[in-house]
């Protein structure tokens, strides 16, 4: 009996032992068989660049709302004053409808005379919403039912087994967030999250990764946004539990590149240079046309040059149903960084997959929201442990 305490004793130790070093990132080197190429064909469609201009008709939409203020109300024909005055306090009322149409109803507003008292709080609330995308107007009314019912209106295959978005998506997107499954080899080991900005002439990329047993993982890529030039990185930023790591600084007027654990490490910077993350989003702005020459890329760690062409087409299977995807594949110094770009999913990168001697990671998209509109989200999976984790 004391035998067989101490056999289960060692044993949960030595769980517990494995489980602390899978988590603490402390693995052994050990050699991983690097996984075949994938089964691609030759590209069917080709990938468009998207324009990352705001619509034509925004400013006059602006304008148009920007002149809606209350009228001066015509003189009424001869009735009492009191019927002027109800003529006049329901006028600003009525020339706040179009706003109204905009926004979505304030629960905490209690009567009209209010809009009558601050005209211009509205305003700046009915630009936002303006600026959002078609898409994300229909996400108003969806908004409003409960989650599964969203859920399920954008969940379903085609009859023909592909995924597609909720409506049509155009430009490249202002705001976009995606789910992911974060696996390490095949074991799927945590969720992540990827949140896309842009505005007023920057962008900002923030990737978490969040494990069952272990810390947080954060890289945050930040830097200028043009139409033409597309994504110009600052900066790249990655934390291990809230701790400082690797990182890399874009000096453009200097000409260097600075990046290392200390940020100690010095190159010249080359033009178009990214950083690993503000990559995928470039292919997607770009539509993968980057050229022919080797493009500078750094993961904050190490640098690599090498050029980015597609590399075919396949099929993203989530499980319950397939998303058409280019493929960019970059080889270098043993290392391999891929990027799967759905073209109707505004070519954004629903996989990731670095993979280098020791170890492959790999994130896999399971929800998709594009300018606040929720495009596709993975459905239940009862049958797979964590499956619906995102």
């Amino acid at each position: 009996m004391t035998s067989r305490r101490l056999i289960l004793l060692a044993l949960a130790l030595s769980l517990a032992i494995h489980l602390g070093v899978l988590g603490s990132g402390l693995l052994p080197d050990v050699q991983l068989d690097l996984p075949p190429d994938q089964d691609l064909r030759s590209i069917s469609v080709k990938m468009q660049a998207l324009d990352a201009n705001e619509p034509a008709a925004k400013p006059a939409l602006q304008g148009a709302v920007a002149q809606l203020r209350p009228a001066a109300p015509k003189p009424a024909p001869a009735k009492p004053k009191p019927a002027a005055k109800k003529a006049e306090a329901s006028a600003p009322l009525a020339a706040s409808e179009p706003m109204v149409a905009q926004t979505p109803p304030d629960k905490h507003a209690s009567s009209a005379p209010q809009t009558e008292t601050r005209p211009e709080a509205s305003a700046p609330e009915a630009e936002t919403k303006i600026a959002s995308s078609e898409p994300a107007a229909d996400s108003l009314a969806a908004s409003d039912k409960d989650e599964a019912s969203a859920a399920a209106a954008v969940t379903a295959a085609a009859a023909d087994g592909y995924i597609h978005p909720k409506g049509r998506l155009r430009g490249f997107p202002r705001q976009a967030t995606l789910g992911y499954q974060v696996f390490y080899g095949s074991a799927m080991l945590g969720t992540g999250t990827l949140d896309w900005s842009r505005g007023d002439g920057g962008y900002r990329l923030d990737v978490n990764a969040i494990p069952f047993i272990g810390p947080k993982l954060r890289y945050l890529s930040e830097g200028r946004f043009q139409s033409k030039a597309g994504l110009l990185p600052d900066s790249l930023q990655a934390w291990r539990g809230g701790q400082s790591k690797e990182s890399a600084h874009f000096d453009y007027n200097a000409g260097q590149l600075r990046y290392g654990d200390q940020g100690d490490k010095l190159l010249d910077l080359k033009p178009g240079a990214q950083d690993v993350f503000s990559l995928a989003f470039q292919l997607g702005l770009k539509g993968g046309e980057l050229g022919a020459a080797p493009i500078q890329i750094t993961t904050g760690k190490k640098v690599y040059e090498y050029p980015m062409h597609p590399s075919g087409e396949t099929d993203y299977d989530t499980g319950a149903g397939k998303i058409r995807v280019i493929v960019f594949r970059a080889e270098g110094d043993g290392d391999i960084n891929e990027f799967w770009l759905a073209p109707e999913f505004s070519n954004l990168p629903v996989r990731i997959q670095r993979i280098d001697k020791d170890k492959r990671i790999d994130l896999r998209a399971v929800r998709i929201d594009v300018n606040g509109a929720p495009q596709w989200k993975l459905p239940p999976q009862p049958t797979r442990k964590h499956k619906n984790d995102y």
